[in-house]
């Protein structure tokens, strides 16, 4: 039975659609694998075990503590082995956490720790399995030993990992909650800026407060974030932080510590007096059952992720002081849509009306828009879609919580052309489309480009697109911010290349209209290929493309 046009063309569609949801899930399952984890134990596989016990021929059953005997060709007792996961899988690194496999001896020494699986990444993973020494310091050390440490040594360029793993072990063997990241106690001369006339501390657990002391009278207390907080990650790294507290409990402020974040992030946070006071005067339990949506804490411009990770850590050391002391109170819900969540959706209704009715063609109302795309959507909440973004998402899910407006946007930008025909995100959505139609033809010269040149420089951002498969799906060590334009909108922290990727292709649309979108945009360029039109029936070249992109994957994964 011959298929109507219509219906060929829904089918065809559904196909086209359907090869770049497979390579989304394709690139899901790579990164989820080792960073998803039941309520019990992973399977040992011997071959595990024999890597540390050469003689290891056996396992026995799995005892009530999880640990697992090992036998020898004859049945006979070598120890036993045991995994840090899932006790401690809470404990992340750079990126995720580390299920390490502890081997003991009959003495109940132990004999050697290797690395069964990780959600961290390759390059710090291959740090720590080639520095000399770190994972070995675990050998010879007894059960009790190693519950209390309270000091590691971390493998440079690769603290963060490394530390983390030493945690998981600990942990993992009945170790107290302490913190290998910021092992230092607190110094009188960090305080200072809290209690000007304080002299000296008495500090006690790390989950209690510690008193401050001026002349011998106490002038308050200080809460410490770590270890409370040292896995809410910002940026980059988790930060330590010092909240002061008055005679009645009531904080007085907060000091940013050491911190695994980038300098200049840290450094915005320490400046930024307005944020630092954000807590001013809410006692202990009101501080531990903070709302940060419902207080409307924004962070600090040009340091969002780690001023919001320092906000968050400061909350989660007081639940933990609370509960350490037997007054814990349960937070209230957070609600997840925030003040610019909510202006996001707001300027996403507005698109779509003026993008699917008249109003379209009224120009000073379009151009009203225009400003408005630019302004707040991207200098001031930076909500543009970006491959780095897809890729991210891609592998690690869809941040609700933290990102939903940006979420949202997402869902337009994509069920649009999917599903109306019309590629809303690039047209009305864009703040990069938008400066390029404001300048558009604003100047009398304008270049002219013949057929063989639009075609060579349209293949730009599918081989674009090319690359940035290759990178998420091979773990290579590039930036895929840097080849597009959205992040010079948050300019404190763009970076050279995107700054001059937004620069060029704004100059360019002066003399060739929209030139960024048409010759330079993979995200453009992705949105397109996913429109539903007139001609969707049809398998065209960019099909089979897609098809190769398709195949590239299966091989980079499976092969």
């Amino acid at each position: 039975m011959r298929l109507s046009d219509s219906a060929r063309r829904i089918l065809v569609h559904a196909v086209r659609v359907g090869l770049f949801a497979t390579i989304i899930l394709l690139v899901h399952s790579r990164f989820a694998v080792g960073t998803s984890h039941t309520a019990r134990d992973p399977a040992i596989g011997i071959d595990d075990v024999a890597r540390i016990m050469p003689d290891a021929a056996a396992l026995g059953d799995v005892n009530e503590d999880g640990s697992r005997a090992v036998l020898n060709s004859d049945d006979g007792p070598l120890g036993y082995v045991l995994q840090t996961s899932p006790i401690s899988d809470h404990i992340i690194g750079f990126s995720g956490p580390t299920n390490m496999l502890v081997a003991f001896g009959p003495d109940d020494s132990i004999v050697g720790v290797s690395i069964l699986r990780s959600g961290d990444t390759r390059e710090h993973l291959d740090e720590v399995r080639e520095s000399p020494g770190f994972l070995s310091s675990f050998d010879g050390k007894s059960r009790s030993e190693v519950a209390g440490t309270v000091q590691v040594d971390a493998v440079s360029g690769a603290t963060l990992t490394s530390l983390a793993i030493s945690e998981s072990i600990i942990h993992r063997l009945g170790g107290a909650k302490t913190s290998l990241r910021f092992p230092e106690p607190a110094e009188i001369s960090e305080l200072q800026s809290l209690f000007p006339d304080a002299d000296h501390l008495q500090s006690g657990d790390r989950s209690d407060l510690t008193a401050v002391y001026a002349a011998d009278q106490l002038a308050g207390y200080v809460l410490r974030s770590s270890p409370a907080a040292d896995n809410i990650v910002g940026y980059q790294g988790p930060t330590d932080t010092f909240i002061g507290l008055n005679l009645d409990k009531h904080v007085n402020g907060f000091v940013v510590g050491q911190s695994y974040d980038n300098e200049p992030y840290v450094g915005y946070v320490r400046e930024d007096d307005y944020f630092r006071r954000t807590f001013n005067e809410l006692s202990l339990d009101e501080l531990a059952s903070a709302d940060l949506q419902a207080m409307q804490v924004e962070g600090v411009s040009g340091a969002t992720m780690t001023s919001l990770a320092v906000a968050e850590g400061i909350v989660a050391a007081a639940q933990t002081q609370l509960k350490s002391a037997q007054n814990a109170r349960s937070p209230e819900q957070s609600s997840w849509l925030s003040i610019h969540d909510l202006g996001t959706g707001l300027v996403i209704v507005a698109a779509i009306i003026i993008g699917f009715t008249r109003l379209r063609a009224n120009k000073r109302l379009r151009i009203a828009f225009q400003l408005i795309l630019i302004v707040y959507l991207g200098w001031t909440v930076g909500n543009l879609l970006s491959q780095a973004m897809i890729a991210g998402w891609a592998k690690h899910g869809l941040p609700w919580r933290n990102a939903a407006g940006l979420v949202m946007l997402s869902i337009a930008a994509f069920a649009c052309p999917i599903f109306t025909k019309r590629n809303l995100y690039c047209s009305h959505l864009c703040p990069h489309g938008a400066v390029q139609q404001l300048v558009k033809r604003r100047i009398g010269y304008q270049v002219s480009l013949n057929r063989t040149l639009t075609k060579l420089w349209k293949l730009i951002p599918g081989l674009l697109l090319l690359w940035c498969l290759v990178v998420v799906l091979a773990g290579l060590s590039f930036s895929l911010v840097d080849i597009e334009p959205f992040d010079a909108y948050l300019f404190p922290i763009a970076g050279w290349a995107t700054i001059v990727v937004a620069i060029v292709g704004i100059v360019a649309s002066l003399f060739i209209p929209m030139a960024y979108c048409r010759f330079g945009c993979p995200t453009g360029l992705l949105l397109e290929y996913l429109r539903y039109n007139a001609k969707s029936d049809r398998w065209t070249i960019r099909d089979w493309i897609a098809t190769g992109y398709l195949a590239l994957a299966v091989a980079i994964c499976f092969l």
